[in-house]
């Protein structure tokens, strides 16, 4: 699909928009997953809900480390970037995978590879 330069600037404004607005999101979403957590008393569910990928790293880390947290944090605006570039497209190409793969690492959290959660 060829775009025109006016296009190709419409549709980076979007995406940038996008992640604002996924950041934005991302505040109460990350306070839930705190929350939750009850600094390690409580349960990890929403953070394993919300932040499947960061949850997944702690196997590697060994505890919610800093890469873990880096990619919670970009997470959101990620994913406000992918979905405001598929409305400005109209096409689903980027955010249908994306979702998938969301949803694939929520359930490999609940699959028994992240101990305290099974």
């Amino acid at each position: 699909m060829h775009h025109s330069t006016s296009t190709k600037q419409r549709i980076k404004a979007r995406a940038w928009l996008g992640a604002g607005i996924g950041a934005i999101i991302a505040i109460p979403a990350i306070f839930a997953a705190i929350v939750s957590g009850g600094a390690g008393h409580g349960t990890y569910i929403a953070a394993s809900v919300l932040f499947p990928f960061s949850m997944l790293l702690t196997r590697l880390e060994g505890s919610i480390g800093l890469i873990g947290m880096a990619v919670g944090v970009l997470q959101f605006p990620l994913y406000g970037a992918v979905a405001a570039r598929a409305v400005a497209v109209r096409g689903n190409s980027y955010f249908l995978p994306l979702t998938t793969v969301h949803l694939v690492a929520v359930l490999a959290c609940f699959s028994g590879l992240l101990p305290n959660l099974s």
